[in-house]
Order: structure tokens, then sequence, then C-alpha cells
């Protein structure tokens, strides 16, 4: 199931994806504003939410609504870099620091950005770079999850654009000014 968060009509809604259309699921989730999260920590919704999608009473054109970041406030927002030895080698060569252990770092949930809005070019700086990158939605609290199980707390995963400016990410050891910028984030 492809879960989508729309708008329309001025309206934020979540749904699911069928080819070019939209099966809306906001009725499934009480609470506004409607989101991926709150359907994704309940089972009884996604399961509806199944049922819905196998067998849509209506669905809308995908062209009359603009998609918006799946998940609009993430409640944390990690990456992981230098994770492959062909990136670390071109780091290295453009002067980055390396380390032979995950280096971990943390975008602002404020950097979200929908995947066809606009990436702001700030005005401090011409090192605006990007890497398209496969994020996981994490779907239930979890610690010390042992790799053959960690799809049981996976709710779902998409494609994200890490925009970043490279200059401002270099000033600090945990990368965050630099990973954070307004609409860095689709």
């Amino acid at each position: 199931m492809k879960l989508v968060t729309f708008s329309q009509n001025g309206l934020t809604k979540v749904g699911a994806l069928l080819n070019e259309e939209i099966v809306d699921l906001s009725a499934l989730v009480n609470d506004e504003p409607w989101n991926l999260i709150r359907l994704i920590e309940n089972a009884e919704s996604l399961k509806l939410a199944r049922e819905l999608v196998n067998n849509p009473k209506q669905t809308i054109k995908l062209n009359e609504v603009v998609l918006e970041a799946p998940i609009l406030r993430p409640r944390k927002f990690l990456g992981l870099g230098m994770n492959y030895k062909k990136h670390v080698e071109e780091l290295k060569d453009k002067g980055f620091q390396t380390s032979d252990y995950q280096v971990w770092f943390n975008k602002q949930v404020t950097c979200v950005n929908g995947p066809f809005s606009p990436i702001e070019k700030p005005r401090v700086s011409d090192a605006l770079d990007y890497e398209c990158e496969l994020a996981f939605v994490i779907g239930k609290s979890c610690r010390h999850v042992k790799a053959e199980d960690a799809s049981s707390v996976i709710a779902g995963y998409m494609i994200a654009n890490d925009v970043s400016v490279r200059d401002w990410q270099l000033h600090s050891a945990t990368w965050t000014i630099g990973k954070s910028f307004d609409t860095h984030g689709p």
C-alpha cells in the first residue's frame, strides 16, 4: 500500500495511491490534522485502510491534489552518512574527515518539504548539494532491534532527497546545521 499525504481545497489529508488516483483515508484518523503517523500507529485503522484500498468506493485523481511530504512532521529525522566505500573516498577527496564507524546525523524536522516543492538556495552559501537516499519510516518505538527483526518495526520506506549546505555542514562536527536548512528535506 502506497500511503501519501496530500492537500486538496485547502485541507491536508492522508490517502493511498492507486496508479494515478488516491483513496482518501482521512476518515480513519479521528483527529485533525490528519497525518500518517496516527494512521500507522493504529493497527485497526491500517486494517481498514487496506480494506478500503482493495475495494475503493471513491477515488480522487492525482492531478487534482498536491502531494505533500508523506510524514509532515516526523518525531525524529536521522541520517546515516558515509555508509559505502566509494562515497567515503569521494568525501576524503573533498577534505572531509572520515571514520571507521557509522556517522549518524540529525536533520531538524523543520526542513521537511514536499516531493515537488521548491528547494530554497540559502543566501549564505553557494555550496548546495543533494543526494538521493532511501528513507525508512519506523512505525513503533524500538531500541536494540536485531537485524533479523528490523522488518517488524519498519512501517514503510520512501525516497528522500538529502539536501546539504556543505560549507555549513563542515562548520560543525554534528552536521546538523548544514543538513537542516528550511526546505532541505523533501
